[in-house]
């Protein structure tokens, strides 16, 4: 069977997804044109009409595909780990969270580029992807700090220190590079960062 023939509309549609994700990583919604997601994607760009209809709906499913991957592996590694005690717990998803955001630096990546302004896409973003995961993390610092694992700080600050933590490294690499002549990106930096931000935000006796 030729490779043409393998062809199906739901790998096309995941060509163009995971070009769209690069594209609107890099270069945000208004940055980013479906001439540059169809190049990408080596597709034709009447493929993404065909498949999207727009481009704000290309960008709501390459959302779709980035966050509902990553809260998937996040409830799986939740519901491994609810026996375990809550220190533990919250340090192998620390651990998580740095091993995931060096795989997938663009999805902090693109959630700079949603942050910068304030526009319906945004707010859909934070409804239908933030908000679940920063629930699931108040409880969870509710519990840790109640158990004296984590500082007694409001958990809005937290999130936001835990998400920058964990990923900044990885989505500036490059700078990194620059200045400490190390690929943020090797194994053994990834397991380095994910001891120091659990180190810094723990308190484990």
């Amino acid at each position: 069977m030729s490779a043409l023939a393998e062809e199906t509309p739901s790998s096309t549609k995941s060509r163009i997804i995971k070009a769209a994700i690069q594209a609107f990583s890099a270069d945000g919604f208004e940055g980013a044109s479906t001439r540059q997601i169809a190049a990408l994607a080596q597709e034709n760009q009447g493929l993404i009409t065909y498949h999207f209809a727009s481009k704000d709906n290309l960008w709501r499913a390459a959302v779709d595909a980035l966050f509902g991957g990553f809260r998937a592996e996040l409830e799986s590694r939740a519901e491994a780990l609810a026996d375990a005690d809550v220190g533990t717990r919250v340090r192998l998803l620390i651990y998580f969270l740095v091993r995931y955001s060096a795989k997938h630096p663009e999805q902090m990546r693109l959630m700079v580029q949603e942050g910068k302004v304030d526009s319906p896409r945004t707010k859909w973003l934070v409804d239908r992807h933030i908000a679940p995961m920063f629930d699931f993390f108040t409880t969870l610092v509710s519990e840790a700090q109640e158990a004296g694992v984590l500082p007694h700080t409001r958990p809005i600050h937290l999130f936001y220190t835990l998400i920058g933590g964990t990923s900044l490294i990885f989505t500036h690499a490059q700078e990194c590079k620059h200045l400490t002549g190390r690929d943020p990106m090797q194994e053994d930096m990834i397991e380095a960062h994910a001891e120091a931000v659990a180190s810094l935000i723990l308190r484990m006796p």
